[in-house]
């Protein structure tokens, strides 16, 4: 037995509300659940050595915070440091904008209207002075500056709200964040299900070839569907060239098999073959680099070979 002590890092402020759980990285099981201490050190004793799945969750967020492999060493206890984002906890409440003092405008504007009254009554043929022409000039000034003054008060230049635009901004990031958790998490999904329709469609074709599929030939083929449950959480563009590298190979290893069984005239029109000949072509063309294409390639091999070699396990 071995022992694994992990340092959560970046935000300590959720470390308390933090738990851990440890799956097997074969069968998903959950070997070992812990609380952090305060400053984020998991400790587990006797563990077995091997290699695990950690899933770090918060009961405020509907998905994990942080999810990776690890390896526990055979010999001496196992050091792992991981790194939580600290934005995935982020909800700014919106800023409190004080509300603009207009008063000094008001009063500017009211003394202006005081200051030019007078001057309204002059009669037709009565000279204008220069101090009347000069109190009219100015009052036109501090009225203008007065409302230069006002649109800046009332409402910033460009006609922007800084405050909601940060907020709007930051749910902007969270969202995509949440969308991009969602679109992979389904992607990894149908990957697994697309493994499983696979395997099973390789193993209808051995069985109704007569051969074993732990023999050789049978370990061939299986191993090759081996090689794309293993990249189920890879990115789209590992993913889909491992599956185009099945795909070749798939086909060269049912050309041998229809070769060797030339003499049997209803196997290559068999269900079981035709199903296979056309995942393989699916696989084959499978190009997608981005999780919204694969879910796009993911539906078309839903149309075309439909649930094929699904089943429900009871």
């Amino acid at each position: 037995m071995s022992e694994l002590t992990m340092n959560i890092l970046g935000f300590a402020a959720v470390n308390k509300d933090l738990s851990v759980q440890i799956r097997d990285a074969a069968t998903g099981q959950v070997v070992k659940e812990a609380k952090p201490y305060l400053d984020g050190t998991v400790r587990v004793p006797n563990i077995n050595p091997g290699n695990y799945e950690v899933t770090v969750s918060h009961p405020n967020l509907s998905l994990p915070v942080l999810t990776r492999p690890i390896r526990v060493l055979p010999q001496g206890p196992t050091r792992v440091s991981v790194v939580i984002d600290p934005s995935k906890f982020r909800n700014t409440p919106i800023e409190d904008v004080p509300e603009a003092n207009l008063t000094p405008v008001r009063d500017v504007l009211q003394s202006v209207a005081e200051t030019v009254t007078p001057l309204g009554s002059k009669h037709s043929g009565e000279a204008i002075r220069s101090d009347d022409w000069n109190t009219v000039v100015g009052s036109v000034l501090d009225v203008a500056t007065s409302m230069g003054e006002l649109t800046q008060l009332v409402s910033p230049q460009g006609h922007d709200h800084p405050e909601y635009v940060k907020k709007f901004d930051e749910i902007t990031t969270n969202f995509q964040t949440l969308l991009d958790s969602l679109s992979s998490s389904l992607v990894e999904l149908q990957r697994q299900i697309y493994a499983q329709q696979l395997r099973t469609q390789v193993n209808d074709v051995l069985d109704h070839a007569g051969v074993d599929p732990t023999s050789a030939q049978g370990k061939d083929f299986l191993s090759l569907v081996d090689n794309v449950q293993n990249k189920v959480t890879e990115s789209p563009t590992t993913f889909g060239r491992e599956v185009r590298n099945t795909g070749v190979q798939l086909q060269t290893k049912l050309e041998t098999l229809l070769d060797a069984k030339k003499d049997t005239p209803d196997f290559a029109t068999s269900p079981q073959v035709q199903n296979l000949t056309a995942a393989v072509d699916l696989a084959k063309s499978h190009v997608a680099t981005t999780y919204p294409a694969e879910l796009a390639q993911q539906k078309k091999v839903t149309r075309v070979l439909g649930t094929t070699g699904l089943s429900v396990k009871r």
